[in-house]
């Protein structure tokens, strides 16, 4: 506990000396107001990993929605959260950002679950209710980010939605994007 409350006091030194230079940045109403003039901005769906950061790799100019998840995979509460983000801010487009040497590659469900089990054996039950926790194989890197794509793409609370497949090489840094078809059945 000891140890946690002093990263916590860091994190809470470092925030002081960040709102030393903080600029108050526009209220809700100014920022939608902005937003249907101007189409809204994309929504950035990508990993909870700490060196997937989009205003790192967008660069300054990216003040975009970001909802992040382990693995950057398209749950039922990331389509909920993109579909309030395009009430709230008119947002049209969704890049989906997966990067390489993700976490999600260095376990596997079983292996998730097992571990879960272990430290929380009275949770058990509720470890097994989740369908799916998003891992999956390195090799398989393109095919979960075109396997979200299609997921967005197809749920139809997202209709009319653009939905792009991007991939960060955490190494490079460069992010580049996936030709990804739609199949004709979800059209």
């Amino acid at each position: 506990m000891a140890d946690t409350n002093s990263k916590i006091k860091a994190l809470l030194e470092s925030n002081r000396k960040f709102a030393e230079t903080w600029e108050t940045p526009p209220t809700m109403r100014q920022m939608r107001a902005a937003q249907s003039e101007t189409g809204g901005a994309p929504v950035v769906l990508t990993c909870l990993d700490p060196r997937c950061v989009p205003e790192q790799f967008f660069g300054p100019v990216a003040r975009v929605p970001v909802i992040r998840n382990a693995g950057g995979r398209a749950t039922k509460d990331a389509i909920a959260s993109i579909t309030v983000l395009r009430a709230l801010a008119r947002s049209s487009t969704v890049l989906v950002v997966h990067h390489t040497d993700c976490g999600m590659t260095h376990l596997t469900e079983e292996s998730l679950r097992q571990e879960a089990k272990t430290r929380t054996p009275d949770a058990a039950a509720e470890i097994d209710t989740v369908d799916d926790y998003g891992c999956f194989e390195a090799a398989d890197f393109e095919k979960t980010i075109e396997e979200d794509v299609l997921t967005l793409r197809r749920a139809k609370v997202l209709a009319g939605i653009d939905v792009r497949g991007l991939a960060l090489d955490t190494v490079t840094g460069i992010v580049t994007e996936l030709e990804i078809d739609t199949p004709l059945a979800i059209l």
